[in-house]
């Protein structure tokens, strides 16, 4: 096998693990002398295709593989942009266009808010699907062996809202599949809240677009925004989960908190 064979095969099995794996673990899996999966990844880190996971102390994906995934993807973003602004016009707040890579979530596109305090978003940066609007929205609409997977593993914590019980999370994501709506009451960033749904290209890439804001913002307007994303998704792309009957599972889930909706905030410009 040559060099770039082997570089991939390691790449391969990084991509593949659901969790950062370690130097060990990469030459055991592939079959390859613990020394050379050494200077593999010693290469793969200079170019930034794989990175070191501080927490565990493995290794994972690099930031220029997920450039090379979001470039990739430009006509998605190209598509859904002008309806995002709309959405951000309305609510006057962030609205994030993500998309599911294994088994994290990765935000390709934010419209922003002329707020000058945003909720603002690092593109291609992976977050935990778990901790996330986003990643649950998607993960909702994953298969049961895929759902398995994500709550096999330790669920880490983010801070003081973030779901770690596998079976809260989910009677979450069963909500979820009823009412169309995810939300993130600071589960990843405290100060920061979120809502998202999921929606669906016609060549069949799940995508979500969230609403984010600062927390006291959001509480401020969480209804609008339930809203403005209900009437957003009737107007856009097919979409994933209830509309119509949205606004009952909401107030049925939420026992009557959401029941009724405000009329939306005006638009900026």
């Amino acid at each position: 096998m040559t060099s770039l064979g082997r570089a991939m095969t390691v790449l391969d099995a990084i991509a593949d693990a659901p969790s950062p794996m370690s130097l060990t673990q990469l030459s055991l899996r592939t079959g390859i002398a613990r020394s050379t999966v050494h200077r593999l990844l010693d290469d793969l880190c200079a170019a930034q295709y794989v990175a070191p996971a501080s927490r565990s102390g493995g290794y994972r994906l690099g930031p220029r593989i997920v450039s090379l995934s979001v470039t990739s993807y430009v006509d998605v973003v190209k598509t859904m942009r002008p309806s995002m602004i709309a959405l951000a016009r309305t609510v006057n707040e962030n609205v994030d266009l993500a998309m599911l890579t294994g088994d994290d979530v990765i935000i390709l596109e934010q419209i922003a808010s002329a707020h000058r305090l945003q909720a603002v978003a690092e593109l291609g940066k992976p977050f935990a699907v778990h901790a996330s609007c986003i990643g649950k929205v998607l993960l909702a609409h994953r298969s049961e062996a895929d759902i398995a997977r994500v709550v096999s593993r330790p669920l880490a914590r983010y801070t003081p809202n973030t779901i770690t019980d596998p079976s809260a999370l989910r009677r979450q994501l069963d909500e979820i599949r009823a009412t169309g709506i995810a939300f993130d009451d600071e589960e990843h960033d405290v100060g920061i809240s979120a809502l998202a749904v999921a929606v669906e290209r016609p060549d069949g890439l799940l995508q979500a677009v969230s609403i984010v804001a600062p927390t006291a913002r959001f509480e401020s307007h969480r209804q609008d925004f339930v809203s403005a994303i209900k009437r957003w998704r009737r107007q856009s792309l097919p979409v994933v989960g209830p509309v119509e009957v949205m606004a009952d599972g909401l107030d049925a889930v939420a026992g009557g908190r959401y029941g009724a909706f405000r009329k939306p905030l005006s638009a900026t410009a």
